[in-house]
């Protein structure tokens, strides 16, 4: 990615920290579940049933954007409140994630480099090759060996 674009992606960051929670409630509020702004302090009580909804959907086309971007910031909050992390741009040229928005900077863990693009996982979750719940705990527990 050049740095013309890392200016623009860093441009653009405020917005997508701005959009992330109010999308974040609004989702977990159309799928049904009670109290949905407690996915803002609480993902972890959100990840089996949207797991388990995500599971039971025909995902195709333009929808699963949608979906992967939600996935996405639901991984992001479950990662900054389990292991105190912070959503970033990916600043390394020598990381695969350059550029990306990422969670990092995490203080429950010991490798302070380590990053994680929920975008990416969310995606692999929309595409139905990884099972949300499983997911999280892999991601959680690699970024805990890291």
């Amino acid at each position: 990615m050049p740095l013309m674009d890392l200016a623009d992606r860093k441009a653009k960051f405020d917005g997508f920290l701005e959009e992330r929670m109010p999308v974040l409630v609004d989702f977990v509020r159309a799928l049904g579940f009670q109290e949905p702004h407690r996915v803002l302090n609480e993902p972890q009580l959100f990840i089996v049933g949207v797991g388990s909804w995500v599971e039971a959907q025909k995902i195709g086309g333009e929808d699963r954007a949608w979906l992967a971007s939600r996935i996405g910031y639901l991984i992001g909050e479950y990662l900054v409140t389990q292991l105190g992390g912070h959503w970033l741009v990916c600043e390394r040229t020598d990381s695969r994630y350059f550029g990306r928005y990422v969670v990092g900077g995490f203080s429950r863990v010991r490798n302070p480099e380590a990053v994680v693009d929920p975008m990416e996982a969310g995606m692999a979750v929309a595409d139905g090759t990884e099972k949300l719940s499983s997911l999280v705990e892999e991601i959680k527990l690699a970024v805990l060996r890291a």
